[in-house]
């Protein structure tokens, strides 16, 4: 085993120390700063008093808008600089001007006392009162114009003697303000309707110029329209919808001739319109019909010989010619009314014709019109947006708003502010902190509490098997990293307490060992930690288990990989295999835990919990069980009565000899064996030479595969260095 010897401290004390040595000291900084904070209160009831009142302003998100257009002057972004900005303005000279006429007004002497009406004459007059360029300074010196960062608001605050004038000058700062960004408005609105007037004179001008021009182009060139249309186009659009009747009609009468020439050629009965609604031929078919009636009758009378019957047959015959010359003449009609229409027909489309031919001239003078047109519109256009413009403008010369308003007006304080209690308060405090940490050096430096390991093992009655170096925050960022380094003081003393628990006689056949310690915050995760990562450097199968429920860390420690938890796996929601995680960087298994909301009593007592232990045991060569304190409850005393033996950590410069010494008389009297004392943050100690105990660490590398051959089969020696 490496011994180092015990030396005084080289350096100062690291960070963590002066921590743990002033909460240890708590009674004696606590008495020296309720000394210093009542020497404080008196300093602050002989000082004499100040007045401070305070007005609030709000920058405006939205904006008011009595009118449904663009105001002239943008508002304020919403930026952190432009709201510096505005307190710039704030608390500037010309701002501080005008809230010095504004208090001669109320009749305030330089002095901030309210002057009688009578007097006020005379103080003007008076010449050693102070110049306004000094009232202005004494007036910007007791101002305060801030803002929270965190808001639009501005808190306009000023400290006086008087609070009636405090509450004054800081509400005439903000009113001061209102009407700059009320005065700012109105005199832009006004510059702008200026020049937008002398605008549109001119746009105007030109609008009727351009107007003009394209009228009178259109005029020469014939090109007048009609209800969106010019005169030819209109004239084409008729012509045609007459050329499209004149075929139709031509069709139709074209088709009733042919039908009636083909029923005349197979002497079939043609039923033309004009022959069936022709009189003359109604009245012939009517004849027709009687004659051949009385044939019929003489005929069937039998009487073939009888004088009429030639006679009636040759008036039926007289009677067919005759409608056969009128079915003629209303052929005849059908071919006039063809030709006709033929003829009407080359005139529409001559005419027609005539007109394409003039249209393709008139399109050279339209697309020249169209331009003029265009120019005119986009003039109009121009012309109509700014005679808006200047119309909203007119409007808005009178509704000009602040984007701010007075949310809360300054009023007379009733106490005073200064000197200001809880600045004397944190002076008095800082001093009795200073005076407190040097009581509390003072009365370290003479504590004798566990200042000698000897004596702790005197009274422990136990070997001290290990001694933890004082870590820097930054060394135990590293100490994953140092535990395989050694040239590091807490590798070489990892590897000590390994070679020490598995070469003793007492711990040589134990499996699982329960790391607790008799308070909280003593270093039993550092230790655990730095053991299983040596462990698994040598070669040895190395697990370790989180059972301390109410603070665990070992999942922080070896990075959690989010469950399953110990807990789920206790009460019968996760198999053992799927709760063990592996820490690729030092091939170390875990089983983490979390916080829960079940007692710990419940979990650690549990038969599932012992039969995990069981089980581990058999599957790894070294189980280490991170327990809780054994000040908090049994909970430690459960979970190393699972273990073959237990180690305790204890830390030195804040753990109590009483604290120790209970903590091992409770172990005793459960029956758990304690195999010795871990000393944590052991600040006296000091490595020796490199070379020798990293010689002896590879030799206890050497040893440890032989010491462990009732664990495991035999493996070969590592060359990691422990």
């Amino acid at each position: 085993m490496i011994v180092s010897e015990v030396l005084p401290s080289e350096g100062g004390m690291p960070l963590s120390r002066i921590l743990a040595l002033l909460m240890n000291r708590w009674p004696t900084v606590l008495s020296a700063i309720a000394l210093c904070i009542g020497l404080a209160i008196l300093g602050y009831m002989a000082k004499p008093a100040k007045y401070s009142s305070e007005a609030i302003l709000a920058l405006d998100v939205r904006k008011l808008q009595a009118l449904p257009n663009e105001s002239v002057v943008s508002p304020l972004p919403q930026e952190s600089p432009v709201l510096r900005t505005e307190l710039d303005i704030i608390s500037s000279r010309s701002m501080a001007e005008k809230v010095l006429a504004d208090l001669d007004g109320q009749g305030f002497d330089p002095s901030g006392n309210m002057i009688p009406p009578e007097q006020r004459v005379a103080v003007a007059s008076d010449a050693s009162a102070p110049s306004d360029r000094m009232r202005i300074d004494r007036l910007l010196s007791n101002l305060d114009v801030v803002n929270d960062g965190r808001s639009y608001t501005i808190y306009i605050s000023y400290q006086a003697n008087n609070p009636e004038y405090s509450a004054a000058v800081a509400n005439a700062f903000g009113e001061a303000y209102l009407n700059y960004q009320i005065d700012l408005q109105t005199s832009a609105t006004r510059r702008v309707s200026e020049w937008l007037g002398g605008k549109l004179t001119s746009l105007r001008a030109t609008l009727e110029q351009s107007e003009r021009a394209a009228a009178d182009f259109r005029e020469k060139s014939g090109l007048v329209k009609a209800n969106g249309m010019t005169l030819q186009s209109q004239q084409i659009a008729a012509l045609n919808a007459e050329l499209a009747t004149l075929r139709g009609k031509l069709a139709g009468a074209e088709a009733r001739l042919s039908t009636a020439i083909e029923a005349s050629k197979n002497n079939s009965g043609v039923a033309l319109s004009e022959i069936l609604s022709s009189p003359a031929i109604l009245a012939l078919r009517t004849e027709q019909s009687r004659i051949e009636r009385q044939i019929q009758q003489i005929r069937e009378s039998g009487a073939t010989q009888s004088v009429q019957l030639p006679q009636l047959t040759s008036q039926l015959e007289s009677l067919k010619t005759q409608i056969g010359v009128e079915v003629q003449q209303i052929l005849d009609s059908l071919r006039n009314e063809i030709n006709v229409t033929h003829l009407q027909q080359a005139s529409v489309e001559a005419n027609l014709k005539e007109l394409q031919d003039s249209m393709s001239t008139a399109n050279k003078a339209s697309v020249q019109a169209d331009q003029l047109d265009r120019e005119a519109a986009a003039n109009r256009a121009i012309y109509e947006s700014y005679l808006t413009r200047y119309k909203q403008t007119i409007e808005q010369d009178g509704i000009a708003t602040a984007e701010a308003r007075m949310i809360s007006q300054a009023v007379p304080a009733m106490s005073k502010v200064s000197p200001h209690l809880p600045s004397w308060l944190a002076l008095g405090g800082i001093s009795g902190v200073c005076l407190g940490m040097a009581a509390a050096f003072f009365r370290e430096m003479r504590d004798k509490s566990i200042r000698s390991s000897t004596a702790l093992e005197a009274a422990a009655r136990l070997p001290i098997i290990g001694r933890i170096p004082q870590l820097s925050v930054r060394e135990r960022k590293e100490a994953a990293r140092m535990v395989t380094d050694g040239n590091s003081g807490f590798g070489r003393a990892i590897a000590d307490l390994q070679a020490q628990l598995l070469l003793s006689a007492s711990t040589k056949a134990a499996r699982a060992i329960a790391i607790t310690s008799a308070g909280d915050q003593e270093g039993k995760t550092l230790v655990v930690a730095g053991l299983a990562r040596s462990l698994s450097a040598t070669g040895i199968r190395t697990i370790v288990v989180d059972a301390n429920f109410r603070n665990p860390m070992v999942a922080h420690e070896f990075g959690d990989q989010f469950g399953p938890y110990l807990e789920e796996v206790i009460r019968g929601r996760h198999t053992l295999e799927a709760a063990v995680q592996h820490d690729p960087e030092s091939s170390i298994d875990f089983v983490a835990t979390q916080t829960c909301q079940v007692p710990a009593e419940f979990l650690l007592g549990h038969e599932q919990f012992g039969k995990l232990i069981a089980q581990l045991k058999r599957q790894y060569d070294i189980v280490l069980i991170d327990t809780p304190a054994l000040s908090n409850s049994a909970d430690a005393i459960r979970a190393a009565s699972l273990a073959d033996t237990t180690v305790l950590v204890v830390r030195r410069d804040t753990a109590k000899m009483e604290d120790v010494i209970t903590a091992i008389t409770r172990l005793r009297a459960d029956g758990r064996k304690v195999s010795g004392i871990v000393l944590n943050s052991d600040h006296h100690s000091r490595p020796v030479s490199l070379r020798a105990p990293l010689a002896s660490t590879h030799l206890v590398s050497g040893q440890v595969v032989k010491k462990i051959a009732g664990y495991t089969k035999a493996r070969p020696t590592t060359t990691a260095k422990v």
